[in-house]
């Protein structure tokens, strides 16, 4: 089927295999996604699309794993309902058997929290700068985990060990980036269209409400009130869990205000919006339960209340509602034509 539906897994296999073959390193795209480009050239190497498609299957199960862990450690209720969740929801799918960086770096992330959480600090200052190494904005989980735990135990030199060693490994992750720019920051610059401010926050919120789809955001919204209820009467011991996973939410959401592109690239706070949302029904599984099965049936099914006059590049919307094929089987299509129209 391919790599995936996701143009920029054609350019991190194009920068392994420039960099297995050439001895050079040339970015997929900004900012630079090295130990992935450099591990995608090696896979491929040994075993084409099959081993890096199949590589990331590896490391979604890994992470699947090691969020069970954590919730375990953190005793988060509800966990396998929740893991479940994750790995039907349609963008973590569809990631999941695909070669690109997503679930690379979100896995990493998974393994280094859990290695702190049993007190492995130099195995999860390994984890957790290579997820910084791997997606640049996994900076925006790195931090909270690092800072909760600072707070927690603010005179363990063991934490604040862990702090400076993983942020010096995301730092010189990123060497190999500033040498390929001619030895500046040039990586650090990124486009994302011209669009007038009414466009840009259309897909922000566009974007944000299929991330879920319409059925699930409608039932979250409908939920919502209850829900912050439950969370603000929630047990001590749970406070530092819910405003780490709350300043991850609104740190992606922050940056996808700022670059509302992908919704691929709201999938890190897919964790911890599950581990608030199984914090907030603790006493009503149900609930989660009826959430789960929403997430699932958008798969194969979405309500679309309005089209883009150009796919991928709207000039203006058409308004729906329209039933349409779900998120899932929707990259199956876009997939298997961009395999057919790069020779896969």
């Amino acid at each position: 089927m391919g790599p995936g539906s996701d143009p920029d897994s054609i350019r991190e296999l194009r920068s392994g295999a420039i960099l297995l073959w050439e001895h050079r390193y040339v970015l997929s795209r900004p900012p630079g996604y090295f130990p992935y480009e450099a591990l995608c050239g090696l896979l491929y190497f040994l075993g084409g699309m099959v081993a890096t498609n199949c590589a990331t299957v590896a490391m979604s199960l890994l992470l699947l794993d090691s969020f069970l862990g954590v919730c375990e450690r953190l005793v988060v209720p509800h966990r396998h309902l929740m893991a479940a969740a994750m790995a039907i929801h349609p963008i973590y799918w569809a990631a999941s058997t695909s070669t690109i960086d997503f679930i690379w770096a979100l896995g990493c992330f998974f393994v280094g929290f859990r290695l702190l959480l049993n007190h492995r600090h130099f195995g999860a200052a390994a984890m957790l700068g290579l997820s910084v190494g791997i997606r640049l904005s996994s900076v925006l989980m790195v931090a909270p985990l690092l800072i909760s735990g600072i707070i927690e135990r603010p005179r363990d030199a063991r934490v604040w060990m862990t702090a400076a060693l993983a942020s010096a490994i995301g730092v010189a992750l990123y060497l190999p980036e500033f040498i390929a720019s001619g030895n500046s920051f040039a990586f650090l610059t990124y486009y994302i269209g011209e669009w007038t401010w009414s466009g840009h926050i259309a897909r922000f919120l566009y974007k944000n409400v299929y991330f879920w789809g319409l059925p699930t955001t409608l039932f979250l919204c409908a939920a919502a009130p209850g829900l912050i209820r439950a969370l603000a009467a929630a047990e001590r011991r749970f406070r530092a869990t819910i405003i780490m996973s709350l300043a991850i939410l609104f740190g992606f959401e922050a940056l996808f205000l700022k670059i509302p592109v992908q919704r691929a690239y709201l999938l890190p706070m897919l964790p911890f919006a599950l581990i608030l949302l199984a914090l907030a029904t603790r006493d009503r599984p149900r609930l989660l339960m009826a959430i789960t099965l929403l997430i699932f049936s958008y798969n194969f099914v979405s309500l679309n209340i309005a089209r883009a006059d150009i796919p991928d590049h709207a000039t203006r919307a058409i308004i729906g509602p329209f039933i349409e094929r779900g998120s899932l089987l929707s990259d199956v299509a876009a997939r298997l034509n961009f395999a057919r129209a790069t020779n896969f």
